[in-house]
């Protein structure tokens, strides 16, 4: 049985928002929709395509982070491809006291998955939450998706999206 994608983001969405709840009450917490424009390489050609995913961030004291994300990849080639995505991240908040915005760098682990193939990664990248108001902002990234070995892989999403706590 195979499940749309906007059911697996929005199971994956309710779950990360129960993951999120305990944390909303410390600082820069948040849950957060993104769309990205990627650029998907491998095997020596590159692809566009559009990532979407929603995901939730528990932010400590010291400005360390951890979040994880669930969505899609549809990536545009010989043949149209439409897999899932999920990671998990570490953050650092670089501290901006008395600021709207809030830079981050986050790396962690991504998997790319199909029904019955998947494809482990690893991710780094940055950004800033800018809060425009007392509960909602504007998230602004990019994040890198890495696999070496055998066959190398990449793919460079330039993310954006809501923020809200």
């Amino acid at each position: 049985m195979q499940m749309n994608p906007a059911k697996l983001a929005a199971i994956g969405g309710l779950a990360l928002s129960a993951f999120c709840a305990p944390a909303q009450a410390q600082s820069h917490s948040h849950g957060y929709l993104v769309v990205a424009p990627a650029v998907v390489s491998s095997g020596g050609e590159s692809n566009a395509g559009l990532q979407a995913g929603v995901g939730g961030e528990g932010v400590f004291p010291g400005g360390i982070g951890l979040g994880a994300e669930i969505g899609t990849l549809g990536v545009r080639g010989n043949s149209d491809t439409l897999v899932g995505m999920a990671s998990v991240n570490g953050y650092f908040h670089i501290p901006r006291p008395f600021s709207s915005f809030d830079p981050f760098l986050t790396a962690g682990y991504s998997a790319v998955f199909e029904v019955f193939n998947s494809t482990n990664l690893f991710n780094v990248g940055g950004g800033t939450n800018w809060w425009f108001a007392p509960h909602l902002g504007m998230k602004l990234e990019f994040r890198d998706h890495l696999r070496s070995g055998n066959e190398t892989s990449n793919i460079a999403t330039f993310r954006f999206g809501l923020a809200f706590h």
